[in-house]
């Protein structure tokens, strides 16, 4: 049985509007020494819905980078330090400020070949990190093991770039002094047609050519479309995602395209941007029971995937879930419930949930709202928005001028075959010859083919295909003989 995300276009959901306040602004969060250690906080995939909600970012007065060795930096965004690491076979040695912690890479204000700009280490290469004017060194005698000590937070596992706070500075490539730039896929059209799990493969897989801590923007534009695909999707997700900073951009993430973008450590919004209503049909209509309540638990385990509190996306799920939350005035920290005692309501058991721009960024669901690729860059911690190579564009443009030319000739081909539907030696052969490109647009766009156009199977064409061509050759061994009896 085929199973498809819905299609259609996001309903309004219901929120309290009035009374909204601006969170409290990066600067002043800095003053106040609080460190976004994650979107939406960490929540235990075996947390029970109706337990007490959890703050979406802790805030923390200090961090902790874990060494591959097993010894811990305490320190703070903004720190002296110094670290050696392994590039190339090579011991290196960096001095400057700490500008970020990331979960596969730190980012340090230093300078390259004598050009400053903004270091990006892996973590796995560090050999040592040692405080050049105060707190604790990694890989030193100061250090401690994890866990040790009291009152700091673990190394965050969300992104730099969080609303409220100070965004990080933009990274460098190597040591080639150049801003380290992006890596740029739109993904548009229904999921499983103009949506497709091939391109984002590709794009990973570029990546991992500059190895890891790339960063990836995703254009996503999708109403839906096969859950199959999203499933693929899913996987490549789980394989990839760990070893780069990947970043959805969200113009329409509806249904399967929510889904997507949940995979993402980073969301961010166009002004117009909406993301939500994850249903699910079947042959019968929208799932239920036990296959309702699997697709809950598998998106969940999706939102903590990217970071995020699975309250809200069981409401995009299930139209009979609640979702409300508060907001901290002091420090924008965001706590969830899956009742209406929130004071904001986001989903009241009516309508499934679609985020806005807007009410995204409030929740702090979304790391911010751009435009443009400027706006989006900022929002990254970049000076500029720079693509390493064009690489996902054409991607995407290949793709989508296959689907194009797939929708505009295999109808002809389909009109040419019932013209040619007599059994003389050149209608035949016109026969075998449309046959023949039908096969190969199964093998170019077999997605559209199947999914969109509704054409006969391949298999069935690679029979008829024989048949034809037997009854070609049966026919002008035929006139053959008939010509040498003369």
């Amino acid at each position: 049985m085929r199973t498809f995300f819905s299609a259609l276009g996001p309903k309004s959901s219901p929120d309290r509007t009035h009374g909204l306040r601006r969170r409290v602004a990066g600067a002043a969060l800095a003053a106040l020494g609080f460190v976004a250690v994650g979107l939406l906080g960490t929540v235990p995939l075996d947390r029970p819905a109706s337990a007490a909600p959890v703050a979406a970012a802790r805030a923390a007065p200090a961090l902790e980078v874990v060494l591959s060795n097993g010894v811990v930096w305490r320190g703070e965004i903004g720190d002296q330090v110094e670290i050696s690491v392994l590039e190339n076979g090579v011991l290196q040695t960096y001095v400057g400020e700490l500008r970020a912690v990331e979960r596969l890479f730190v980012k340090l204000e230093t300078s390259v070949a004598g050009i400053k700009g903004t270091k990006v280490v892996v973590r796995s290469d560090m050999r040592s990190m040692t405080a050049v004017d105060g707190g604790a060194a990694a890989g030193s005698g100061s250090s401690s093991s994890p866990g040790s000590g009291s009152g700091t937070a673990a190394a965050p596992t969300g992104s730099a770039a969080r609303p409220g706070t100070a965004p990080a500075a933009g990274g460098q490539s190597g040591e080639s002094g150049t801003f380290q730039g992006v890596f740029f896929l739109p993904m548009e059209g229904t999921l499983g047609i103009g949506m497709r799990n091939e391109e984002l493969v590709a794009i990973f897989e570029e990546a991992d050519k500059h190895g890891p801590g790339q960063i990836i923007v995703l254009l996503i534009d999708s109403p839906g479309g096969l859950v199959i695909e999203g499933d693929k999707i899913h996987e490549t997700f789980k394989k990839w995602k760990h070893k780069h900073r990947v970043v959805s951009w969200i113009r329409k993430a509806i249904s399967g395209g929510a889904f997507v973008a949940l995979h993402c450590d980073e969301i961010y919004f166009m002004s117009v941007g909406s993301l939500g209503a994850i249903t699910m049909f079947d042959a019968t209509g929208s799932i239920k029971g036990e296959r309702l309540q699997a697709w809950l638990d598998m998106c969940s385990k999706v939102a903590e995937m990217g970071g995020r509190n699975p309250i809200p996306v069981r409401s995009m799920i299930d139209f009979n879930k609640i979702t409300s939350y508060d907001v901290d005035e002091r420090t924008g920290n965001v706590t969830w419930f899956d009742t209406m005692q929130g004071q904001y309501v986001l989903s009241s058991g009516t309508e499934n949930l679609t985020f806005n721009a807007r009410n995204a960024l409030h929740s702090r669901f979304s790391d911010g709202t751009a435009d443009t690729e400027a706006e989006l860059a900022a929002l990254l911690g970049l000076p500029e928005w720079r693509e390493v190579n064009d690489r996902g564009r054409r991607l995407h443009r290949n793709w989508q001028d296959t689907i194009k030319r797939c929708k505009e000739e295999v109808p002809r081909l389909m009109i040419r075959a019932q013209d040619q539907g007599d059994a003389s030696e050149r209608g035949l052969s016109v026969r075998v010859s449309v046959i023949r490109d039908l096969i190969a647009w199964w093998d170019r766009a077999f997605n559209v083919m199947a999914y969109d156009l509704g054409v006969a199977p391949k298999e069935y064409l690679e029979r008829l295909l024989r048949d034809t061509q037997k009854q070609l050759a049966d026919l002008r061994e035929q006139q053959r003989q008939q010509r040498s009896t003369r």
